[in-house]
């Protein structure tokens, strides 16, 4: 079930206002209390509010950490395929007669997509110009030293560590939404017990439980499946099967956080471009 942050949010609210109230209007406490409903029982709801409470809390947190984690990895991405992209553009001309070189540095095909085959196939460009001093030698005439290499080189192995960091960011995310969503069921059904009792012991009361405002919980819970349900949760269960960095929409377990992608130069598409729902 796919449960909106703001639907979380207003179902937080309404639930503590409830089980104040109950304890606030006098007439109500005592009521409630001649029916089983003591301060111990009550202190169950209000344990169980305040662990769903910190859920929403940890999660929001989560999700701020994947959102600052993927911007990391996005711009990482973006600097390390604009060099190697500019560079493998130069070597096809320069070397664009010469069958061997071009295999040796896999300058032939498209360029990967995907976050792995990009760090594969640029880290072993890097590596061939500089162990392969034959090849290298012929572009030294562009003032290309190995330790500008080694340092473009350095620019994957950032991508490849952010990406790493942007993943774990997701794992994190996922773990707190699905901890939130527990403490939301067990909060729910414990207020849903509660209900049943106050409809029962203020039958003949009606303005006392008006009073209570359960209402509004039925009101938010009624309208949970609306169109701005997936809006700032998860990411879908086939963006958790890519290896990519980011895309439009992170997404697990059918809740989804928008994310702007900034498009990599020189034609190379983004491997987070269009990978994740």
């Amino acid at each position: 079930m796919a449960y909106s942050s703001k639907m979380m949010e207003n179902y937080n609210v309404a639930s503590i206002f409830v089980i104040e109230n109950s304890q606030e209007i006098e007439e109500i406490k005592i009521d409630l209390a001649n029916n089983g409903y003591d301060a111990i029982r009550i202190q169950e709801g209000f344990d169980l509010h305040g662990a769903f409470a910190s859920s929403i809390q940890a999660q929001i947190s989560a999700r701020q950490e994947q959102y600052s984690k993927t911007m990391l990895a996005t711009t990482a991405f973006n600097i390390a395929v604009d060099v190697y992209q500019g560079l493998v553009n130069l070597f096809r001309v320069t070397f664009e007669n010469e069958r061997e070189i071009m295999l040796e540095l896999g300058l032939y095909g498209k360029r990967e997509q995907s976050a792995s085959g990009f760090i594969t196939q640029s880290t072993h460009f890097y590596k061939t110009l500089l162990t392969k001093d034959k090849i290298y030698n012929r572009i030294a005439k562009f003032q290309i030293t190995k330790e500008m290499l080694q340092a473009d080189l350095q620019l994957v192995k950032d991508f490849e560590q952010a990406n790493k960091d942007q993943e774990a960011a997701k794992g994190t995310f996922s773990k707190t939404t699905d901890l939130r969503d527990t403490a939301y069921q067990e909060l729910r059904h414990w207020m849903r017990e509660f209900e049943k009792v106050n409809k029962i012991i203020f039958k003949k009361k009606p303005y006392l439980l008006e009073q209570l405002r359960f209402k509004a919980l039925s009101d938010i819970t009624r309208y949970k499946k609306s169109s701005n349900n997936t809006t700032g949760d998860q990411t879908t269960a086939k963006a958790a099967k890519t290896e990519t960095v980011t895309t439009v929409t992170t997404t697990t377990n059918n809740k989804t956080e928008t994310i702007p992608v900034t498009p990599a130069p020189n034609n190379q598409e983004s491997p987070t471009a269009n990978n994740h729902e």
